[in-house]
């Protein structure tokens, strides 16, 4: 098969975002497969293709998946995300806004053509170029792989080289992680552990065992997971950031260092920015504040002495933001809130108070972590988003431990995470189950807004449970004529129930693909 390599605006964008300032390609508008292989420069541009795979977007993709579980509401009505979750509209093999299978095949063959061109034309290449470039593009096929793992419990197509064109039948879940695994394993061992200051955010080592013991998690392959964990760990390469409302405002040209980033992609002005505080702040800020965390999420923030918050506590109630964990204020933009050089209100009646409708907030609440309080052009956002951070893996290695029984390791990695967040009284737990519970509370606090909360709760089999039938829940805050403030806890969801089929754990195949591929059939509980 004769390929030839178009060299697109992206590519260049991603290859400056690296500032590989050694890298001198031919100018030229097509470049048949001679030239494609002919040096590293070459090699190494065509590589950069597949860079925004891991967040070019900054967080707007995991904010907006968030939202589909109940961390975040969205807060125009008739917006998409609360069209399917109030079940006005459902997910079918022809319409699932989560669907990800035509992409994901199109970057697969992407990287199989990568592949099959490093391995017929590459060979002039030095040994440890080879080796690097193999495993990075290595690691995106998994990456790949795995995000359709997610959606489609692991009952995917395979193809570990170029398409024939010949509908293959769908794998066998163990068959896919399997596959998963031997990608990352390859990519681990082929990848450098460290890359200089100037190739910050290319995958390294650490960056394979990230995602493999993430993957791990998902197959339940719990051994297999907290290994990978412990191969990462000894690199001695990484830990937690000290701050944790500092790890969120990092711009990757003030060169911060920054240990618990294993997997980052960088933004930098005027030329490569985001939009993402345009579409989320608040309104005052210039923002359109198209989404806003909920109450179900604010009340699992903890008071800072590590015991809970509660509105059956008057003390509590009477001043709820007041003397909660450092991640709170990090996070959340409440009422009474200094912002931006004003204090935030979000009384009924303010400019970015509750209301129902969209431009303000449904919940009485803003996001605040991700956005950067020093921007003055929302459109030209250039914080460091994280793929992978240290944290994760923390809570990777507690929830793979505790799987295994082995409750000790498992309290001790989640305890790191809390200590950072400043409690200096550790958690404890007797058996599995209590410590499962500890950790999955820790997720949906510590990974906020970074787009694990849906999955994980798929994945843990509680979707059903947790996003059928019930209600996002918000604070309405009116204010009196004396200042006095009233909290009533009210329906995000404006009386409507929520809506999550047992059959959403696993999301249809596409009826385009049912169409072309003759080989395949519907799962039973779509069909």
């Amino acid at each position: 098969m004769k390929l030839i390599y178009k060299y697109s605006i992206l590519a260049l964008t991603a290859m400056l975002s690296f500032q590989s300032c050694s890298i001198e390609p031919e100018l030229t508008d097509v470049y048949d497969e001679r030239v494609a292989w002919s040096g590293e420069a070459n090699v190494e541009l065509s590589l950069n293709k597949f860079y925004p795979l891991i967040g070019q977007s900054y967080y707007s993709a995991h904010v907006n998946q968030d939202a589909y579980a109940d961390l975040l509401k969205k807060n125009t009505p008739n917006d998409e995300v609360n069209l399917l979750i109030l079940g006005s509209s459902t997910i079918t093999p022809g319409a699932n806004p989560l669907d990800n299978w035509s992409w994901g095949y199109t970057w697969i063959r992407h990287c199989n053509e990568f592949l099959d061109g490093l391995k017929t034309k590459g060979t002039g290449l030095p040994t440890e170029f080879y080796q690097r470039v193999e495993g990075e593009v290595l690691f995106f096929r998994a990456y790949v792989y795995f995000e359709l793992a997610k959606r489609y419990g692991a009952s995917v197509i395979l193809y570990d080289g170029l398409n024939d064109g010949v509908g293959r039948s769908l794998s066998m879940p163990d068959e896919v992680w399997d596959f998963i695994a031997a990608d990352l394993d390859k990519a681990a061992a082929q990848l450098p552990a460290i890359v200089p200051a100037a190739k910050r955010g290319k995958i390294t080592k650490g960056a394979a065992l990230g995602l493999k013991a993430r993957a791990m998690l998902y197959a339940r392959r719990w051994k297999a997971s907290s290994d990978a964990v412990t191969a990462l760990q000894a690199l001695n390469l990484y830990d937690l950031y000290p701050d944790y409302k500092a790890l969120f405002n990092q711009r990757r040209s003030e060169g911060t260092e920054n240990k618990e980033s294993i997997l980052e992609f960088g933004f930098l002005a005027p030329n490569f920015t985001y939009s993402f505080d345009y579409f989320f702040c608040p309104p005052l800020d210039g923002g359109y504040a198209q989404i806003s965390p909920t109450e179900n999420l604010v009340k699992e923030y903890q008071m800072a002495d590590g015991t809970d918050f509660t509105w059956n506590n008057p003390v509590h109630a009477a001043n709820p933001y007041q003397g909660r964990e450092p991640r709170f204020y990090a996070s959340i933009l409440y009422n009474g809130a200094p912002w931006k050089g004003r204090i935030l209100e979000t009384v009924v009646g303010s400019k970015e108070g509750y209301a129902v409708g969209g431009g303000t907030t449904s919940t009485g609440y803003y996001m605040r972590k991700f956005f950067d309080e020093r921007l003055t052009d929302l459109g030209r956002g250039e914080l460091t988003f994280y793929f992978m951070r240290y944290a994760e893996v923390l809570l990777i290695q507690a929830e793979a431990m505790a799987e295994q029984g082995q409750l000790s390791a498992g309290l001790e990695a989640l305890n790191k995470v809390r200590r950072r967040a400043g409690f200096t009284r550790d958690l404890a737990a007797t058996n599995t189950g209590q410590l499962l519970n500890l950790i999955r509370r820790e997720r949906m606090v510590e990974l906020a807004f970074e787009g694990h909360r849906f999955w994980d709760l798929r994945r843990w089999g509680l979707a059903p449970s947790v996003l059928n039938g019930t209600h996002a829940t918000g604070v309405k805050i009116t204010k009196a004529a004396n200042g006095d403030l009233t909290y009533e806890l009210v329906d995000a969801d404006n009386g409507r129930s929520r809506v999550y089929p047992e059959k959403y754990n696993r999301f249809p195949i596409p009826i385009a693909e049912l169409q072309r591929n003759p080989n395949i059939e519907q799962f039973n509980e779509w069909k």
